[in-house]
């Protein structure tokens, strides 16, 4: 019996070193695994890079790189897109700066043979302590300057390991040593994994999930992956950037991320307008934004929301189609970023609509030929005129000439009439 024990004893070791050494790491499969866990997230990273670069000034390019090693150690070489090189950037050599979300700026050299950044580069990567499996997207701003915005995979692979101790929890539930030992494991386990608070990702559809690592929940994985009413409406105000405040009057309105007051990031005016759109849906618009947004983009975000709303409002009939469904996809970028734009949304909705409608019932085709022709008919009529008026003048002309002439033929008929009645 006690060999036996002994025996349960080490399989569940075994299992529990097994499944910490995916938390942990080794040093012969460290690097495998740092690569398979960017490959798992690295289409949800991409996602999440789209949806910044999407809400970004569309005449300004952009492109999205994702880190390998090469880019964050070593020889810190940034190869960028061909594509992009050969179409937005300088031919030669060139110093380029780089801007991060916080205004910081950075050197590097940009080698357009080799499309690519070299000197500098490596300052920029420390500096911001760049991972493999971030995703960095570069926005063109100037000629040669980049404005590069961060969305790190870290807080994933934290939210990786964690699910990995709970599988390891769940798979020794039943057993009496796995119970003994499951403290000993959780004290291993947290060495290789840095304390955080629930992290919320949220994916284009806006599923939420909660891995809690250490959690001492029933192991259901319904209850644990499907998430009722009053519990997202706790993990909304774990996840917001903004206080949920009253609204009151402009002079004690503030805007707030993370905690921090950001009104001085945004000109009066703005800050103004902003305040109107929140008093009118009686909320803050960001209070729902998702947790670590920079708070500079975070202002640039809400510039942007004033200025469609200023445009809406400006709008008229003969607005291009065009321009709204440009704003309608800016719109469903923030709002996929969690800011509270769901009643613009709705006014451009009906906007289109509207417009949809009058161009069904206004027949643009035969508009334009009649313009056309009426257009072609006071040229006509110009050119007529003109016709007339050098007729006139010439009219005017002879007439002068005539009178001149019967003048001279008046005189020379006197004269005539003066010599024949002459005396002898």
């Amino acid at each position: 019996m006690k060999r036996k024990q002994k025996m349960q004893t080490s399989s569940a070791m075994v299992i529990m070193d097994y499944s910490l050494s995916k938390v942990v790491g080794s040093p012969k499969k460290k690097k495998a695994r740092l690569m398979t866990k960017v490959e798992n997230r690295k289409t949800l990273t991409e996602e999440q890079a789209e949806v910044v670069q999407s809400s970004l000034d569309p005449t300004c390019p952009s492109f999205i790189k994702l880190m390998v090693r090469s880019h964050v150690s070593g020889c810190y070489w940034l190869g960028l897109p061909s594509k992009f090189c050969l179409s937005s950037l300088p031919k030669n050599d060139t110093i380029f700066t780089l801007v991060d979300e916080d205004g910081e700026e950075y050197t590097a050299n940009y080698l357009p043979r080799k499309f690519g950044l070299s000197g500098g580069w490596g300052g920029f990567a420390k500096a911001h302590k760049l991972a493999p499996g971030d995703a960095l997207v570069f926005h063109l701003i100037k000629i040669s300057i980049f404005k590069i915005y961060i969305v790190r995979t870290q807080a994933l692979a934290e939210v990786d390991a964690a699910q990995d101790l709970r599988k390891l929890e769940s798979n020794m539930e039943g057993s009496d040593t796995g119970g003994k030992n499951m403290k000993k494991s959780r004290k291993r386990a947290q060495k290789g994994v840095s304390s955080h608070s629930p992290v919320v990702l949220l994916s284009k559809d806006q599923n939420v999930t909660l891995p809690l690592a250490g959690s001492d929940q029933p192991e259901d994985r319904s209850s644990t992956e499907v998430i009722n009413s009053e519990v997202l409406q706790d993990i909304k105000h774990l996840g917001s950037v903004g206080e949920s405040r009253e609204i009151k009057n402009f002079e004690s309105f503030t805007i707030s991320v993370n905690n921090l007051t950001i009104d001085s990031e945004i000109p009066e005016h703005v800050r103004a307008k902003y305040f109107e759109l929140c008093r009118s849906q009686n909320t803050f618009l960001h209070e729902n934004l998702m947790v670590s947004l920079n708070p500079k983009l975070v202002a640039g975000m809400i510039s942007e929301i004033v200025d469609l709303a200023d445009a809406i409002r400006a709008s008229t009939v003969s607005t291009l189609r065009k321009e709204f469904e440009t704003w309608e996809h800016s719109l469903k970028a923030f709002k996929q970023l969690g800011m509270n734009v769901g009643f613009l949304l709705s006014r451009v909705g009906k906007l289109l609509k509207l417009v949809s409608e009058s161009e069904k019932a206004f027949d643009l085709k035969r508009y334009n030929e009649a313009m056309n022709g009426k257009n072609r008919v006071k040229g006509e009529i110009t050119t007529l005129e003109m016709q007339i008026l050098e007729l006139k003048n010439e009219s005017m002309r002879l007439d002068m000439e005539i009178k001149t002439l019967k003048l001279q033929a008046e005189k020379h008929e006197t004269t005539f009439k003066s010599e024949v009645n002459s005396p002898w």
